[in-house]
């Protein structure tokens, strides 16, 4: 999977996680008088990890070079790499270590 690939997703499914597991308790979570109390999951804005907001990732990045029995080459730059098999290849593969912070702009949940 490509990198901005798998950032937009992870955004998407934290949010999308965040909403849906709020609309589940939503129910359960009435006062007596019937008003609900406050959601209990929330996405808060930010980006200061020790203060709890924003997302935070840790990434391991490959990056490979293939030089595959037909004469082509391909340069590869991927979150995670799959090996399909039954080509006459040789590589080269590099692994790198980001770390990087998405600001969160205003409270979600």
């Amino acid at each position: 999977m490509e990198l901005d690939a798998f950032i937009k997703e992870a955004l998407v499914q934290i949010s999308n996680g965040i909403q849906s597991a709020n609309e589940v308790l939503a129910p359960s979570r009435e006062k007596d008088d019937g008003t609900e109390l406050p959601k209990l999951y929330l996405l808060s804005p930010g980006k200061k990890q020790e203060q709890g907001n924003g997302v935070h990732f840790d990434v391991a990045i490959t990056s490979q070079m293939e030089s595959e029995g037909k004469g082509g080459t391909k340069v590869k730059l991927a979150v995670v790499e799959v090996d399909l098999g039954g080509k006459l290849a040789t590589s080269e593969q590099a692994v790198s270590r980001i770390q990087f912070s998405v600001t969160v702009n205003q409270w979600h949940g």
